[in-house]
């Protein structure tokens, strides 16, 4: 897939911490081998032929809770009517839920024009790039920050959604509740990312996440990690 061209607008923030019970021969071979399974297997997907912030926020609020498949024709129907910041500011709430239907979590609309109010009114219709700009919007938390400084900005900043927690708790951790090792997870997240190198390895952990290490029934046969996986093989039992 296409890198992005690096935002030189503002510096990027300091990667994360190491994990320090990874070993870093191990995160080297799971960096390779994800990236060249991306370049192989990456999705085509409409907000990849794009780094326009606006068009990753409306894909990442999208994709909250929402297959990518019902994602994807909506997503160019919402942009065709609201291509800008400014376009979906001046536009009514109503009918922006309206032209949302039928995705559901109708809290999303709502707050995805909030954040386009806001980001004419504060910023001139230009998102901001830092993290710490990005998360004092109602409705961007750290995931969505984190996706934005990466797929937008090209900064090597850490994701970590429901996919992105299980597969680097099934490779590198093994056991125990995923979920009480977010903090954990989240460094071990920033810690993956190669240097310059965080749009690619994000969207392949996005991708990775949903046709191979997936929830219930992941295609450990075709898995490209299973020598490093703490979890393989794998059993129901596992989460």
């Amino acid at each position: 897939m296409p890198r992005r061209k690096a935002s030189n607008s503002r510096p990027t923030r300091a990667r994360q911490p190491a994990s320090r019970d990874v070993e870093p021969s191990a995160k080297r071979r799971f960096q390779n081998r994800l990236l060249k399974w991306y370049r192989e297997h990456g999705r085509d997907l409409p907000w990849r032929k794009t780094s326009d912030p606006y068009k990753i926020l409306v894909s990442e609020v999208m994709l909250q809770q929402t297959q990518v498949d019902r994602v994807v024709p909506k997503y160019r129907e919402f942009l065709s009517r609201y291509p800008s910041f400014e376009e979906l500011a001046e536009a009514p709430v109503q009918e922006v839920k309206e032209t949302w239907y039928p995705l559901g979590y109708n809290i999303r609309p709502v707050r995805l024009h909030g954040i386009a109010r806001e980001t004419v009114a504060k910023y001139g219709g230009t998102l901001p790039a830092e993290a710490e700009d990005l998360l004092s919007f109602k409705g961007i938390g750290r995931y969505t920050a984190g996706a934005i400084r990466s797929f937008a900005f090209n900064q090597d900043a850490a994701i970590l959604d429901t996919n992105v927690m299980r597969i680097l708790h099934r490779i590198f951790i093994g056991e125990g509740d995923a979920k009480a090792q977010k903090t954990r997870l989240w460094n071990l997240s920033g810690s993956l990312i190669p240097k310059g190198k965080g749009y690619d390895f994000n969207q392949a952990l996005m991708d990775f996440g949903a046709t191979v290490c997936t929830a219930r029934d992941p295609y450990c046969l075709l898995c490209p990690m299973t020598e490093l996986c703490k979890s393989y093989p794998f059993t129901p039992d596992r989460k």
